[in-house]
């Protein structure tokens, strides 16, 4: 079993510019949670949204989600009102950041077939490759960070079945569920299929978002309250307030190349290309502006991408900082991993009541336990750097 320092947020192990921990004898490893023991962090019902053509009306694909740190998994079936030639049928994506894992067309196959339609045979379901469900949830362009081994996992076409498309009045529930590892969004689109001759025709309908992982806290914390260990959508956070000035070095060595003041509009960054960010270990990614709060103030709104593009045992995150005028104040907040998964994402958005300074440090680490929670322990971090 490796070995680490039991090194928690209390023992200030979350510093910006700090380098590898000792490895002293005795002090044991903290394994992350295991998806197997882990209780679902989501779950839900859906039911798909109507397209422009008038037989979108007869048809609905409804059903329910599970989601796990590692896994979403859907149950799904399929409503029929109407025998007008049209089968129902319904699609699917699992999207994490920009890659994705698109289904092909899920429909009931015809028991005694007829000229095209027949009523759905209870145990027999088709899978033909359709149109993909684009990625509606990430900025495209100059936006989009240049990914190392992102890829999207297109539906492998089966044989198309012998057997028709059934029509009719009917509700079909399939037997096969779908799950995939991406587990940030979930996206549905009912589609009407047909098949004339040997060949088949479909519309589809509108993407719906029927699961979206959650932001977190909108409010800043109370800024006298500890550190402490959120386990949300396969990503952990942990957040303390600090008031010694830890960060005035690197704020004054980082602030003649940054802007100097909190942007109004959003601002995209990337530790990608720059210097000294652990050989592309880990890739920080995300988006920042201010906004006005309900007390007429300003707040800061952070949205913070951390992925792991290196299965290696350890667990890839990154620290933030939110500081006042002179940084004799920051809130911390540090966001990794809980699983180490090359190529894996984690997300969170986090918003604070510090806006003169925002700071990130992009880190990999263990897992240890203090005072029964996780935590995060970095063991080898980047180069700190001042976004404002």
């Amino acid at each position: 079993m490796r070995r680490i320092a039991t090194v928690g947020l209390a023992a200030g192990s979350l510093v910006l510019g700090m380098a590898a921990h000792a490895v002293p004898a005795g002090a044991e490893e903290a394994a992350a949670p295991s998806s197997s023991r882990a209780k679902p962090v989501a779950k839900g019902g859906f039911k798909s949204k109507n397209g422009r053509a008038k037989a979108f009306r007869d048809i609905e694909a409804s059903g329910s989600y599970q989601v796990t740190h590692d896994r979403i998994t859907v149950r799904f079936k399929v409503r029929d009102k109407k025998r007008d030639g049209w089968t129902p049928a319904v699609q699917f994506a699992a999207l994490e950041a920009w890659d994705g894992e698109g289904t092909g067309l899920y429909f009931p196959l015809a028991k005694n077939l007829r000229n095209g339609r027949g009523t759905p045979n209870p145990n027999q379901s088709g899978t033909i490759a359709g149109p993909p469900i684009s990625n509606t949830v990430e900025p495209k362009g100059s936006e989009q960070p240049e990914c190392r081994s992102c890829s999207t996992v297109k539906p492998r076409p089966k044989p198309k079945p012998k057997k028709g498309p059934a029509d009719g009045r009917y509700t079909f529930k399939f037997k096969k569920s779908f799950s995939s590892k991406y587990t940030e969004y979930l996206a549905v689109r009912e589609v009407l299929l047909r098949k004339k001759g040997k060949k088949y025709q479909y519309k589809v309908g509108p993407t719906t978002i029927v699961y979206a992982a959650s932001e977190g806290p909108h409010l800043a914390l109370d800024p006298a309250q500890n550190a402490r260990t959120a386990d949300s959508g396969g990503v952990a956070v942990q957040r303390r307030v600090v008031r010694d000035g830890r960060y005035k070095k690197a704020l004054r060595d980082g602030l003649a190349s940054s802007r100097r003041a909190i942007p109004k509009g959003w601002t995209h960054f990337t530790n990608k290309k720059l210097p000294g960010q652990l050989d592309g270990n880990t890739e920080t990614w995300g988006y920042f502006t201010g906004y006005r709060n309900d007390s007429g103030g300003t707040n800061a709104r952070l949205t913070l991408r951390v992925r792991d593009n290196k299965a290696d045992r350890r667990y890839a995150g990154t620290i933030v900082a939110f500081t006042n005028a002179d940084a004799s104040v920051a809130e911390e907040w540090a966001l990794s991993n809980l699983q180490d998964l090359k190529g894996r994402w984690t997300s969170r958005v986090v918003h604070s009541a510090y806006t003169d300074h925002l700071l990130y440090q992009s880190c990999v680490g263990l897992y240890d336990q203090v005072d029964g929670r996780l935590v995060f322990v970095p063991t080898t971090c980047g180069e700190p750097q001042v976004l404002y």
